[in-house]
């Protein structure tokens, strides 16, 4: 998708604010996020052309305390690390740029060529989704360390466990999977209903008739059967795709869906569709973190993000180059309206478990 650009705001450096408490105290690598204008560590990104949504989803990892903390981890890059195994080296010397520069943005070549190398499509259009899970599953095949790696994947995958009962001899069969990011689809509403992100949760995980070849019994060889979907385990980074691409048309959707602030999962699913008591989370609420919106039509536009800062609570606008200050308010235009045929629709939505009582 095309990207147009962007009149920068200007990024000036602070002194590091005392309270940082982490990077003074702790002996562990972190990110001092106390850099930049808001104080935040926040920086731009350079527009270098149609980089579709890597930008914003770069941010959404940068932001992020717990997935950086992480990184840091991985040690210097030296030369015994074969070329195609440097993906989570360079994304950390990326957000070393960034973390500290003086300009008001970072031009992200050295990464990009990195992408490149690994046979990576960055200038083409690319499903928002696609390239989150890209990007997760580089970093998971590099990191050196197995118990990092291990680490990661906790953060962001959700473990689901599917029984389809045959409809014709009751034969039951399970299967495990997991996913990066949850896929919902948002589907077209004739009178222009609105629908809420709860509603939509619960829809993915309620029993549903299922049919075709490749729901076959293997006992009857029945093509019908009754899915029955639950959550195995769940991460602290609850990612969720909001499927806007009509499968009829290939038309854009951009039907009104709420999200709120706070999902409580207690609230929207059913006991028997959570975790079983020995794979239970400490917290099943989460907190809004970040939004990866879309400007546009199915064919051209733009992606952008809203990001919650963890050091002052406050949401910020990231678009390319340029951030600024907005409020709840201006998240929630991304909630998208149909009668708005180039307005902007969240097309994915990142939680962050909260801290447990």
């Amino acid at each position: 998708m095309q990207e147009d650009g962007y009149i920068d705001l200007q990024l000036l450096e602070s002194q590091e604010v005392p309270e940082d408490v982490c990077e003074v105290q702790s002996s562990k690598p972190c990110l001092s996020y106390s850099t930049g204008r808001f104080r935040n560590g926040a920086i731009g990104l350079c527009n270098i052309g149609p980089t579709s949504c890597l930008n914003p989803l770069l941010q959404t990892f940068y932001m992020n305390r717990d997935f950086t903390d992480l990184l840091l981890r991985i040690g210097e890059l030296d030369d015994t690390v074969p070329v195609d195994r440097r993906f989570c080296y360079e994304l950390l010397a990326l957000f070393h740029d960034m973390q500290k520069s003086k300009d008001d943005a970072v031009a992200p070549y050295r990464f990009l060529r990195c992408l490149q190398s690994l046979r990576v499509s960055v200038y083409v259009q690319n499903d928002v989704a696609d390239v989150f899970s890209t990007l997760l599953s580089l970093i998971l095949q590099t990191i050196p360390d197995p118990y990092l790696t291990e680490k990661v994947r906790t953060l962001y995958t959700i473990s689901l466990r599917e029984q389809i009962t045959c409809q014709r001899c009751s034969q039951q069969r399970t299967a495990h999977s997991d996913l990066l990011n949850i896929p919902l689809r948002v589907s077209h509403s004739k009178f222009h209903r609105k629908v809420t992100l709860e509603r939509m949760f619960w829809r993915y995980f309620r029993s549903q008739e299922i049919h075709g070849d490749k729901t076959g019994c293997p006992k009857c060889e029945a093509n019908r059967g009754v899915k029955v979907t639950q959550l195995r385990s769940l991460p602290r980074t609850l990612s969720i795709h909001l499927k806007r691409l009509s499968q009829k048309s290939m038309d854009k959707v951009n039907r009104t869906v709420s999200f709120p602030l706070v999902l409580d999962l207690l609230e929207v699913l059913d006991p028997e569709q959570l975790p079983s008591e020995e794979c239970k989370t400490p917290s099943y609420s989460y907190h809004l973190f970040a939004v990866v919106a879309h400007t546009g039509t199915a064919a051209s536009g733009h992606f952008c993000a809203y990001i919650n800062s963890h050091k002052d609570r406050q949401w910020y606008f990231f678009n390319d180059s340029s951030i600024c200050k907005v409020s709840w308010d201006d998240v929630k235009c991304t909630f998208g309206n149909s009668s708005l045929h180039w307005g902007v629709t969240a097309c994915l939505l990142v939680y962050v478990q909260c801290e447990a009582e």
